[in-house]
């Protein structure tokens, strides 16, 4: 069994506590390619989900602190799009979870191919932006 599950989820050298190990399966039990990362602060899961990048925070019993979705440009928002067009051509977008949708990180480039880091918020309020 554990040379099945060794395939799919890859727990890497962090030594993972039950309760977070139980809690990812639970929530994300179809992901491939599963790579753990420990700080002092909570464990870090990357992974693949019905072939999109992201990327989970858990605290030490489990529980899950935020979610970070890498969208397709096709499956973004309207309103995030448009928003960002007001910045340039939207390039990358990250939705963010907090038990909803918090925000959107996006990467835009302008006419001059510079390229910007947006913060914006569930409605498309722009929060921060920076030159990359």
């Amino acid at each position: 069994m554990k040379n099945i599950l060794s395939k799919f989820f890859k727990f890497s050298s962090v030594s993972l506590p039950s309760k977070v190990k139980d809690s990812f399966l639970e929530k994300f039990g179809e992901s491939i390619n599963v790579e753990w990362l420990h700080t002092d602060e909570f464990y870090e899961a990357i992974f693949y989900l019905e072939e999109i990048e992201h990327i989970a925070h858990f605290d030490s019993n489990g529980k899950l602190l935020n979610l970070k979705k890498n969208l397709p440009i096709m499956a973004t928002p309207e309103h995030i799009k448009e928003k960002a067009a007001l910045h340039g051509e939207l390039m990358n977008v990250i939705e963010i979870s907090e038990n909803e949708i918090v925000g959107y990180e996006l990467i835009v480039r302008d006419d001059t191919l510079i390229r910007f880091s947006l913060l914006l918020n569930e409605k498309g309020g722009l929060i921060h932006k920076s030159k990359l």
